[in-house]
């Protein structure tokens, strides 16, 4: 999808095409074979005004308002297209007389680099907290969940942060002590969920992302109207009653969840929901974006390979390569690699654990201070890179991990700022999708929350190799800010 900027300069062009679409053609009497073809975007939109030139020539056209052009060339002639922001295609005739042309967006050429997500030292307290708390979960995640673990810490946090504006007593006591956070207001915390949730939405406008944060309560359960307000302000939150004896009733939460992840989370809510349920609580987060043009893997490189698991069985998978230069870092614990996606703002970061050493010992030591370390002594290295295809989805129940790092009392009641009805969180769970493939990275999350009623390194001429044929980590992160996105351990890239 492209931004305003592309749809402004496409009208612009349509409107100069009608001044000069009679100097097309000029050479069609002086050849014999007939070239046709639609020019179009990877959606299917057409493209006016593109350049059509065959090479080494200086005879050409442009296409017409409807992206359609018409040439007159050697059989065995190559046509060049061009668009301004777009990837330049060359096409060899080969005596073909309709050649339609996909373009694609150039996100090396033309485009305004990211601009920092500008926070307030009090914020970026806050954003560095999250991080702390996202890998001292993920560590319990990754002991108790296998062979894959990978969750949205972002999506984790804002679920918390809607349910905290509820939280009173102990139960907010202990959320700000696990967060670390006692010197926050709830103002505070609210204007940087609010500042995060928008300008994550605005930092790439070659990446689609989308955050979207619902409320499900049962008609006789008493939600007091500040707490629907304030989620409404700070988290754009949808809030509706429901009637969760309703047979269609998980059928409503998991359409939002489809309709908010591209179709990729579904099933979320299951079929018949308990009885006692009071309210249904979801943040969703979907991520798509593709590689910088110049770190793009090409698909002709892509070859099968053998992956090693941590139990020592060999798989064969479809191993990506490529050599190029990326932000490295290395030390005797791990080696980390950093790739770009659109303009910069966001990047996916893949960790390997040395040779002798298992993926386990890697997530033991990668703490918070350890991974701001890393991040902040990446340099540019030529990188020798084999990255595995990976689709897989994994489904992680949060409340032992939440338990494990002492958020125990949100299970057992304290929300006198929610309702005046007695009730707890009785589950909390997310389901979450990632593939990482040639062209880029597509990453979707649900956490849903039941609430339910009492009874009711150096530099070289020789690339640097980071082959992960074995288990690896990947972070998807905003660099700016540091907000990671999604983290997880990978262990099986075919799951």
């Amino acid at each position: 999808m492209r931004g305003d900027v592309m749809w402004y300069r496409i009208i612009l062009v349509k409107l100069l095409l009608l001044t000069v679409l009679h100097i097309t053609g000029i050479k069609a009497q002086q050849t014999e074979h007939r070239v046709t073809g639609t020019v179009m975007d990877q959606s299917g939109e057409t493209f006016p005004g593109t350049t059509v030139i065959v090479k080494g020539t200086v005879q050409g056209t442009v296409t017409d308002m409807d992206g359609r052009y018409v040439i007159a060339v050697p059989k065995d002639a190559i046509l060049q297209f061009s668009f301004v922001g777009m990837e330049n295609r060359e096409i060899a005739v080969e005596g073909r007389q309709r050649i339609d042309v996909v373009m694609e967006d150039n996100i090396s050429e033309g485009i305004m680099p990211a601009k920092p997500i500008l926070l307030t030292p009090k914020q970026r307290e806050k954003a560095e907290a999250d991080n702390r708390f996202s890998f001292n979960v993920f560590l319990e995640i990754s002991r108790l969940q296998g062979p894959n673990a990978f969750f949205s810490p972002i999506s984790l946090n804002m679920a918390l942060g809607t349910l905290y504006n509820g939280s009173s007593g102990d139960t907010r006591t202990e959320m700000n002590q696990i967060w670390g956070i006692t010197n926050f207001s709830e103002s505070e915390l609210n204007d940087y969920y609010r500042t995060i949730n928008r300008r994550l939405l605005e930092a790439d406008r070659f990446t689609d992302i989308a955050i979207a944060n619902s409320i499900w309560y049962r008609s006789d359960f008493s939600i007091k109207e500040a707490f629907k307000e304030t989620s409404k302000r700070y988290f754009d939150t949808d809030i509706k009653a429901l009637d969760f004896n309703d047979s269609n009733a998980a059928n409503v939460i998991n359409k939002w969840c489809l309709d908010k992840t591209n179709g990729k989370i579904n099933h979320i809510a299951a079929t018949p929901m308990p009885g006692d349920m009071m309210m249904y609580l979801a943040n969703a987060i979907y991520f798509k974006s593709k590689w910088q043009m110049e770190k793009r893997f090409r698909k002709e490189q892509t070859k099968p390979d053998d992956f090693i698991q941590s139990d020592g069985k060999t798989l064969r998978v479809e191993m990506m390569e490529q050599t190029t230069s990326l932000p490295y870092y290395s030390d005797s614990y791990l080696q980390c690699v950093e790739l770009p996606y659109g303009n910069g703002a966001y990047s996916m970061m893949a960790v390997l654990p040395p040779d002798n050493e298992n993926i386990s010992q890697l997530i033991e030591y990668l703490s918070s201070a350890h991974w701001e370390r890393i991040v902040n002594q990446m340099k540019s290295e030529r990188v020798w890179l084999k990255l595995p295809r990976l689709r897989i989805e994994c489904n992680i129940p949060f409340n032992q991990p939440l338990k494990n790092v002492g958020m125990q009392k949100i299970f057992s009641g304290g929300f006198a700022h929610l309702s005046d009805d007695a009730f707890n969180v009785s589950n909390i769970r997310q389901k979450a999708f990632i593939e990482v493939n040639e062209e880029g990275t597509e990453v979707a999350a649900v956490t849903s929350m039941m609430i339910v009623g009492y009874g009711v390194m150096k530099t070289s001429n020789e690339p640097v190799h980071f082959f992960a044929n074995r288990p690896f980590m990947l972070l998807i992160r905003e660099k700016s800010t540091g907000v990671i996105l999604f983290i997880g351990r990978i262990d099986d890239p075919r799951s």
